[in-house]
């Protein structure tokens, strides 16, 4: 798979059309932060990567009311290279199909953070 240098790509392979949120279209960089978590807190990817989950935390309030079209590159570069990588590692791991050995380390995750597996 390719990987991301815009935030514009990781818009459309989120939600434009793309397979995980259908005709979705992100306004502000904070509703495209709030997609890719909820993607990467999916079992599939959370069994495997967890380290999205402090994301929108660290992230510039001004940066994530920011309209995807319009953001301010230059002063926001780390932001920006922070939700790219993000994508880089959650959307892979999504895409991905599962073997026996993923669904075993998706149960022992669950059972690990507590969770009843039969839910």
């Amino acid at each position: 798979m390719k990987k991301f240098e815009e935030l514009e790509v990781v818009a459309q392979t989120l939600g434009d059309g793309g397979p995980f949120s259908p005709n979705t279209e992100y306004e502000t960089v904070e509703e495209l932060v709030d997609a890719l978590v909820e993607l990467g807190n999916t079992d599939k990817v959370f069994a495997r990567h967890d380290d999205h989950l402090g994301l929108k935390s660290e992230l510039p309030d001004d940066f994530l009311r920011s309209p995807l079209n319009d953001i301010d590159k230059p002063r926001f570069e780390s932001a920006i290279e922070a939700v790219i990588d993000q994508a880089n590692i959650i959307i892979p791991l999504s895409e991905r199909q599962l073997t026996e050995e993923d669904l075993e380390e998706i149960q022992e995750d669950k059972l690990y953070r507590g969770e009843d597996i039969d839910d």
